[in-house]
Formats: C-alpha cells, structure tokens, sequence
C-alpha cells in the first residue's frame, strides 16, 4: 500500500495537544500499515509574513526534530515556510505538498489547524481536499485534564516568559528545556564553590523570566538535577542576561558541549545582595531547595 500518515502542525513545543495529534497519526499508521511522518514548518509562519513579530521558539528546529520522534513519528519532514508557500491556495497546499510532495493518504492535525493562503483552509476544507484526492483527515481536540481553556503554544509561551515554568510543565507534558553550547563565563561561581555551566542557547529560543530555577541538565545519556539562574547577577552589575547552570553532585568540565537544560520549578525571582557572603548563603538555600524538587520528581 502506498502512502502515509501525516501529523501537521507547526509543533513549536510539542506540547499535549501536539502529543495527541501524533499518538492518534501513529494508530492510524498501525492500523493501514503506513508509516508516520510528522510534518512542521521552518521557520515559523510569522518570521515570514509577520513583519518582524514572529515569536521565540520554544522548540528550535533540531530540538523540535528530536521530540517528534521521541512522540512516535517515523521520520520529521521540515515544510520550509515561504513566501511562495504562503501564497498557495487551499487547494494547491493539499495537492502540491501534501499529497504531491509528501504521498500523504492520511492527515492529522488539531482542530484548530489552518492552512493556505490567508490561512483560508479550515479542518473541513481539510477534510474535503483529502477526500477528493483519496485520501481522509482526522482532527483532535485537547484540553488536558483539570486545565481550563485549549492547550496552545502561545499559552506556554506566555507562562515561561512570566516565569511559571510549573504551570507550563502540565501543559507540556514535561518541564520547558532549553538546548545550547557551554562557554565560558565570569567563574565567579567557581570561586564562591557553586560552579556554573554558561549557556548559550539558540538566538530563536524563548528563555524564561529572569529568576533562580529547579531543573535538570542532561547531556549524552547523563542527567543531573541542577539549579539554574536566568538573569543578570545584579550583585556584580551584568549587562546582559545569561542561563546559568549549577549541576548537583557532579564534577568536570563540560565546556564547549551541547547540553540540554530544563525548568521543573521558579524558586524565586532574581535579587541583588550586599556581598558574596549573603549571595553564597542564599545559593546554599537555592540548591536545597532545587535537590528537594529534584528529588520528589523522582
């Protein structure tokens, strides 16, 4: 049998909602004997037709690339998103890409999914194309249990850049990550005996409200609970921000390695201290507190 089954979005997250759309693609693969390709667009819509307002990414592309297998595709196809894209009728998305380009006999999207030019096509346009073509679409509908309103990127990008990581987190499915090289920092950690990995995280990433946070580090297949802080280290008089972040019970030099850092829980906002002391005093207090949530995590 010839085609496959195609999980559409722009998956910027790969939240709940994003997570469902892809457990249903894979039953709809098992179940016709189809392989699953997950479908996302690069770089997001809105870096192309949003005049300069195109939002971070709380999944950059490669990242993004990793969590949709993790999730069950087959293989990530990237749709590049330009201008020629953008001017597609409804239609001629469906005919040309999808079922041209990508051999899609199945499509599964949220509901809440548009396409085309002006975003005309709607899930019944969807569900008519596919139809014509010999094809069938199916469409899902998320809200997580207990939560109030749809699970959306937008949502989750609204509560990290506020810094209520743990509320992201439910929507998610997991705790917000962030991926970039370590480099070189001040070392003034080091010094006081709290030594931070610096990273530097991809230009499109959304990085969370400034403040000290519960996470995890994980790089190869090592992870260490970490304390981690977003900020400017107001006691040394920064200019710019910086991610920061202290691995729990490990030693060595990770400098120059790709490393991925997560956000469990926000343990307070960033302040600025009278001296070393009081700052070494308050990170003692941090990195308890950062074990603990580590720890009942599991």
């Amino acid at each position: 049998m010839h085609g496959v089954v195609v999980a559409l979005g722009n998956f910027d997250g790969v939240h709940l909602g994003h997570q469902e759309v892809l457990r249903l693609a894979v039953e709809e693969g098992r179940r016709r004997g189809m392989k699953v390709v997950a479908a996302t667009f690069h770089p997001h819509p809105r870096a192309v037709l949003g005049a300069g307002d195109a939002p971070k990414l709380l999944t950059p592309l490669e990242l993004r690339r990793e969590m949709l297998l993790r999730y069950g595709a087959d293989e990530v196809w990237v749709i590049p998103f330009d201008a020629d894209l953008s001017r597609k009728t409804s239609e001629q998305f469906v005919r040309d890409v999808l079922v041209g380009e990508g051999d899609a006999r199945v499509v599964v999207v949220g509901e809440n999914f548009r396409f085309g030019h002006r975003a005309a096509g709607d899930f019944q346009d969807l569900q008519r194309l596919m139809r014509e073509a010999g094809g069938t679409a199916v469409a899902v509908r998320v809200r997580g249990a207990g939560m109030e309103g749809e699970i959306s990127s937008t949502r989750i990008r609204a509560l990290v850049s506020g810094g209520d990581v743990t509320e992201a987190a439910g929507l998610l499915g997991r705790p917000y990550e962030m991926r970039g090289e370590v480099v070189v920092g001040d070392k003034r950690g080091r010094s006081i005996g709290f030594p931070t990995a610096n990273v530097l995280p991809d230009a499109d990433a959304l990085i969370p409200a400034r403040g000290v946070y519960a996470g995890f580090v994980r790089f190869g297949q090592e992870q260490y609970a970490a304390c981690t802080n977003v900020g400017v280290a107001p006691t040394f008089g920064r200019a710019e921000a910086r991610i920061e972040a202290h691995l729990l019970d490990f030693e060595g030099d990770l400098y120059g390695r790709v490393i991925d850092v997560s956000f469990a829980k926000r343990i307070r906002e960033e302040l600025r201290f009278t001296g070393i002391d009081e700052l070494a005093e308050q990170i003692r207090r941090d990195v308890d507190e950062a074990r603990a949530t580590a720890y009942g995590m599991g």
